[in-house]
């Protein structure tokens, strides 16, 4: 799994993304790069298996071309995903769960896209994280936020990838830091 983090700047005019660059397979661990892709001014990020974001990133132009908001993102991807054999648990009900979480980001806005593809907004001041490093890191980015220690957007989110990449297993490799807008 990974970590990603989308931080909105107080103004609501940027965000900081950030990311781990680790991935598994089976027992074993190789540097794989970023799991933010840019198009434009647009950004997504998975955190999940590395299928989805070979398939996000081999799909990426048909998922924002002429993007008018992230619902729309998300029935684009959910249809996508489902193309190339995603299912739900048989067992499940509710609606439709893929697994894996995005985000979705641009200068003025971030949002969360679920494994439900229900999409939660990220308030300009707040952050989010999501993958098998979120505890950690949501737990870090509180402290970072709250402290009033008044550090960079780029620090806060660089101290919050280091407590995941130190603490869970999953998330390793290098931390990769990108200010969009």
């Amino acid at each position: 799994m990974s970590v990603i983090i989308a931080l909105r700047a107080e103004d609501g005019r940027c965000s900081w993304l950030g990311c781990d660059t680790m991935v598994t397979g089976g027992n074993l661990k190789q540097d794989y790069g970023p799991k933010w892709l840019l198009q434009e001014d647009w950004a997504i990020g998975v955190a999940g298996h590395l299928r989805t974001v070979n398939l996000v990133e081999h799909h990426i132009e048909s998922m924002l071309r002429d993007l008018n908001d992230p619902y729309e993102f998300a029935l684009r991807v959910r249809e996508i995903m489902k193309s190339d054999g995603y299912r739900a648990s048989e067992e499940e009900i509710g609606p439709l769960t893929l697994g894996g979480a995005l985000m979705l980001a641009r200068p003025h806005g971030a949002w969360v896209i679920e494994a439900d593809f229900s999409i939660t907004p990220i308030a300009p001041g707040a952050a989010w994280a999501e993958g098998s490093g979120r505890e950690v890191c949501m737990g870090a980015l509180h402290v970072l936020l709250t402290s009033g220690g008044g550090l960079a957007p780029r620090d806060i989110v660089q101290r919050a990838l280091d407590a995941a990449m130190a603490l869970e297993v999953n998330c390793g490799g290098r931390t990769w830091i990108h200010q969009l807008g």
